[in-house]
Order: C-alpha cells, then structure tokens, then sequence
C-alpha cells in the first residue's frame, strides 16, 4: 500500500513539472477577445477626437478664441479706453465695429460743432463791431446777452438799473460801447448768437454721447466676457466630471469586454 501511494506521489509530480514548463497557446476565443479591444478602443478613440474637434468648431463660431478665457477686467479696461475695444478682444468683432462707429462719429460731430460755434461767435462779434461799434473780444457771455437784449449801454445803464438796482453801472468807454443802428441789425446779433450757442450745445450732447457709448460697451464686453467664461466652464466641467470603467472577462459567458461611462448627470 505504502508502495502504491508513493508511485501515485511521483506520477503526480512528474505531471505537475511537465505542466508548468509548458508554454500556453493562445486559443481562438483569446484572439478574438484581443481583437475585439484593438478595435473597441481605435473606433470609440476616432469618435473622442471628432467629438473634440465639434466642441472646438463650437467655440469659434461663439467667438471664442480656442479655449482661453476671457478677462472681464481687461474687456473692460479695453472697452474704456475705447469703445469697440472690449468687444474685439472678446471675439464679437460685429459689435466692435458698431461702437467703434459711434465713438468715431461722436467726435467728429464734436469737432464739427465746435468748429461751427467758433465761426458763428467770430461772425456776431466782427457784426457787432461794425455795426453797432462794440468791442466784444474777451467778453464773457453775460455781456453779449446785454449786447444782444439792450440797444445801447444808455439803455443798460437806465432802464436795466432801473429794474435791478444791484447791477454795476459801466461807464460809456472803448471798452464797454455798443450803439446799435437799426432793430434788424440787433436781431442779427441775436440770431449769430443763438446758433453759436446752439452749436456748443450739440458739441456738448457729443461728449455726452461718446462717455455714453463707453459705459454701454464696458458692460456690454464684461457681461460678453462672462458669458464666454460659462460657456467654457460648463464645457470643461462636464469633461471634469465624466469617469470610465473598463473590464474584461473572458471566461463570461455574456460580456467579454465591458467600457462603462459615468457622467454627472
């Protein structure tokens, strides 16, 4: 009996060594289990890279430059400096071009305005010198309101102080002399003067409008600014945030192969 259990002992022995020495092919159901993870992961790769490209397509035609972020500090300095500017950087090169024509016809109106009211005041004071004998250079514009309202300085310093006893007399000198010749020639005064003043007015109102166009583009380029940065961020958040799974099993009998993708929503 102990001889029989001990040939048993060396026959499983010698089983056990020739076993372990052998190399292992591989079989059919491993070569198309390798096959089918080569093939898996190039056509599910190809597809993340398309994937990739669309999202990138998307980001131009949203304005936005690749995947930088954009500042909303420097959209708004930009913007400030000049309008238009905030929104190039952006990537809304549309608008741009609509605040960099308002800031550009803003000015040369002021210009324009202004260089008309110069002209009309030149012309009511070479008119007021020649026909009513004034010398209105240097004159603020009180006094030309006195040139323009009463006929004389006689009638200035009669009746005006005879309404106002507060108002300094001016005494009839090559400084203070006006004498006008007719009606007429005096509502011409007044009319040169209307419109010089009005053409201040509207170089005024250009100012005015150009400050307005900077603080519509500082807010329209932050919030632009911002809006790209969410776009950007809930595009990157959901890459973020996605998890994969891969297993294999060969030796199931329903999935060799498994990818599982995990995303938060």
């Amino acid at each position: 009996m102990r001889k029989f259990a001990l040939a048993i002992g060396i026959i499983l022995t010698f089983i056990t060594t020739q076993v372990s020495s052998v190399e292992l092919k591989e079989s059919p159901l491993q070569s198309q289990l390798l096959q089918n993870i080569a093939r898996f992961g190039s056509d599910n790769f190809n597809d993340f890279d398309q994937e990739a490209s669309s999202i990138t397509e998307d980001w131009s035609d949203r304005g936005i430059e690749g995947n930088t972020k954009k500042s909303t500090a420097k959209a708004a300095i930009y913007s400030a400096i000049l309008p238009g500017w905030g929104e190039y950087y952006v990537g809304h090169k549309s608008k741009a071009r609509v605040f960099f024509t308002v800031e550009a016809l803003s000015w040369i109106s002021y210009a324009a305005f202004t260089t008309y009211g110069h002209w009309k005041k030149d012309d009511l004071i070479r008119f007021a010198n020649e026909r009513a004998g004034a010398d209105l250079w240097g004159k603020d514009d009180d006094f030309l309101d006195m040139v323009g309202f009463y006929d004389d300085i006689d009638e200035y310093n009669s009746l005006g102080r005879a309404f106002d006893p507060h108002r300094t007399y001016l005494e009839d000198n090559s400084t203070n002399h006006w004498r006008w010749q007719s009606l007429n020639d005096q509502r011409i005064y007044r009319h040169l003067k209307n419109q010089s003043r009005e053409a201040f007015r509207k170089a005024d109102f250009m100012i005015g409008l150009a400050i307005l166009n900077r603080v519509v583009s500082v807010i329209d380029a932050v919030r632009d600014a911002r809006r790209s940065q969410r776009t950007l961020d809930d595009s990157f958040g959901i890459a973020k945030n996605i998890r994969y799974s891969f297993e294999v099993n060969p030796f199931s009998d329903f999935r060799q192969v498994g990818f599982t993708v995990f995303t938060p929503f």
